[in-house]
């Protein structure tokens, strides 16, 4: 069966704030997990390098080493701003530790090839990670929260994605965070994202550039979008579109629904080769040394990274820069503390639970590897 999917665009791209890998294709199939899957092993080969001032370029091939972390992300404001400020280099002569850094939107693929220590992904992403490279990972530290909401047209009477039943709903993949909302709108609406299985969409759906989607409903081609706030802030600010669900992210709701007080699931966590954070766990207690100053930079220097990377938040203006600031001010999706603790990863394990209770995953998917390490230090 065909998924009822269309196409505006034939763009890459990736979210500016670290987070979604985009590819703008027609998808066909009958699970959405055989479409991450297809989705991961494309990735891998369409998605070129790219570099951000904190970031190098392409991943040392050398093998892991003593003393040496291989780190590869996506270009990222906080990491840029520690690089920039010194942070990093002190980190490396208090610690002893060096670490070899690339920016690429292609993580799947380095990591694979073995060039790749750490990469981050989104949490729920993890089991195709590993099915794609064939190695066994754990999850180490939290990042981000998932933040995707859902935007109509600031005159549109819907309430809630129950209203919009047969109507084109843009989405930029039918995975990463269509994913935790395709298991969100099954559990609160008893509807269908995307085809699944004998099961057809309840909506039209429509894929395109992640970075047009907000102006796709503001325009009025598409009546409502998965979309991210720090790609959305021209329409969030003059107006012309606005939240479902009380501005509410995915996030927010799968907390009210599965776990309460929980800040998952994670749109951005940090992955490691099991083999090497069994071999080097003084490397990986140093790595989330360095990322907790780097959230506690964030909480301190936000509005400054804002104003110094604006590329990063997808704004330009002055005044989309401002409203930037006040929205990220009020919706906060970076953690306070990369290290968690087991309830912490069994809240986090709890998508994966209603992922496949609401058969957007198979159900034989196993949950991801976690380490516990709240409060550890080596």
């Amino acid at each position: 069966m065909a998924v009822s999917t269309r196409v505006f665009g034939r763009t890459l791209s990736r979210g500016l704030y670290h987070g979604h890998r985009v590819l703008v294709i027609a998808i066909t199939g009958t699970r959405l997990v055989r479409i991450a899957v297809a989705f991961a092993s494309v990735i891998t080969v369409a998605v070129s390098t790219a570099c951000s001032a904190g970031l190098g370029g392409p991943a040392s091939s050398r093998a892991a080493q003593d003393g040496v972390i291989r780190f590869t992300f996506a270009p990222d404001p906080i990491w840029d701003y520690m690089h920039d400020t010194g942070v990093i280099e002190q980190w490396e002569r208090d610690t002893g530790y060096s670490i070899e850094t690339s920016a690429t939107w292609d993580e799947f693929g380095l990591f694979a090839g073995g060039h790749a220590d750490i990469i981050s992904s989104a949490s729920f992403e993890v089991p195709a990670l590993e099915e794609q490279t064939r190695r066994e990972t754990v999850i180490i530290g939290r990042y981000n929260a998932e933040r995707s909401r859902i935007l109509v047209r600031a005159d549109d009477p819907a309430r809630s994605l129950e209203d919009l039943r047969g109507r084109r709903l843009g989405v930029f993949t039918t995975v990463s965070g269509t994913l935790v909302w395709s298991a969100l709108v099954q559990q609160m609406h008893g509807m269908n994202l995307v085809d699944a299985g004998e099961r057809p969409s309840d909506f039209d759906v429509v894929v395109a550039d992640i970075q047009n989607l907000s102006n796709l409903v503001a325009r009025g081609e598409i009546d409502a979008c998965i979309c991210y706030p720090d790609l959305s802030a021209r329409e969030l600010r003059n107006g012309s579109v606005r939240p479902l669900y009380e501005g509410k992210s995915s996030a927010d709701l799968f907390a009210e629904l599965k776990a309460p007080g929980h800040d998952g699931p994670m749109g951005n966590v940090f992955v490691a080769r099991k083999d090497w954070v069994d071999g080097h766990p003084g490397e990986v207690s140093a790595f989330l040394d360095l990322w907790d100053r780097g959230l506690a930079e964030w909480q301190a220097h936000r509005d400054d990274m804002i104003e110094r990377y604006p590329q990063h938040f997808a704004v330009a203006s002055e005044e989309d820069i401002a409203f930037m600031k006040d929205y990220v001010a009020q919706h906060d999706w970076v953690v306070d503390e990369v290290r968690f603790g087991q309830k912490w990863a069994d809240d986090e394990s709890s998508i994966f639970d209603l992922m496949r209770s609401t058969g957007v995953i198979a159900g034989d998917t196993a949950d991801p590897q976690f380490l516990p390490t709240e409060g550890v230090r080596q």
